[in-house]
């Protein structure tokens, strides 16, 4: 009973970290990952000892009980019932260590399932954060509202892809995604560089909100504003 509500306590604990490791940037969740890999491995290993162990007593547990059985045939004497109650004290003290040992492997093996269960939750959540920002976007400039069509591609903190503004004005954006934190630079594709975007995703994962930047100091338009960016609806 104890055991199982230690182990309890410890899947617990372990459900906690996972869900605890939301904020961590990525090379920290990949990081983690490989501890709980490790983890796994180093169970595993645990579990086989136990199971020779197992292995072990059992062989002692037979010999014992044959030497048992042999003493069956012997007459009797003190010496005989002194020799079996010596026999079955030992026998009794190895079922014991037997029990333990199975309960041990019980153990390492839900161990190992609360782990595995870890590294799923981890890998979803890299999983997530490396695609997160793939496909199509609406972005907003203001105060102007130009509004274009933003399509990106993700991969792990590295962001590119293309966009296209009403009026016809289109080309590609190079950029990164840190901490929820998405900066772009704009290259059109007449025009070459000329500007960029910054903005933080919002609680929806369906939003981001900042600010973008034009590096076209003589165009007499103003070089900063607001920028929403935006999933589409769904149809």
């Amino acid at each position: 009973m104890i055991g199982r509500v230690f182990l309890t306590l410890i899947c617990f604990s372990l459900l906690l970290t996972v869900f605890a490791l939301d904020p961590l940037p990525q090379e920290a969740l990949k990081a983690r990952l490989y501890a709980l890999e490790g983890q796994i491995e180093a169970t595993e290993a645990v579990i086989d000892a136990r199971w020779q162990e197992l292995k072990k007593i059992d062989k002692l547990i037979s010999v014992l009980w044959q030497e048992s059985q042999d003493l069956n045939d012997d007459p009797s004497s003190k010496i005989k019932v002194d020799a079996l109650l010596d026999l079955e004290e030992k026998l009794s003290q190895l079922h014991s260590r037997r029990i333990i040992t199975i309960h041990l492997i019980e153990t390492g093996y839900e161990e190992r399932e609360a782990l595995n269960n870890s590294i799923i939750e981890v890998k979803k959540s890299l999983s997530l954060r490396e695609t997160l920002l793939d496909g199509k976007w609406i972005i907003t400039l203001m105060p102007s509202e130009q509004r274009g069509e933003l399509y990106l591609t993700q991969n792990g903190t590295i962001v590119d892809g293309e966009y296209k503004f009403e009026g016809g004005s289109k080309g590609n954006v190079q950029g990164v995604f840190v901490k929820g934190h998405l900066v772009l630079e704009r290259i059109d594709s007449s025009y070459g560089r000329m500007g960029k975007f910054e903005a933080q995703l919002m609680k929806d994962q369906n939003s981001l909100k900042g600010t973008w930047y034009s590096y076209d100091i003589q165009s007499g338009e103003p070089l900063t504003g607001p920028l929403v960016i935006e999933r589409p609806p769904k149809d």
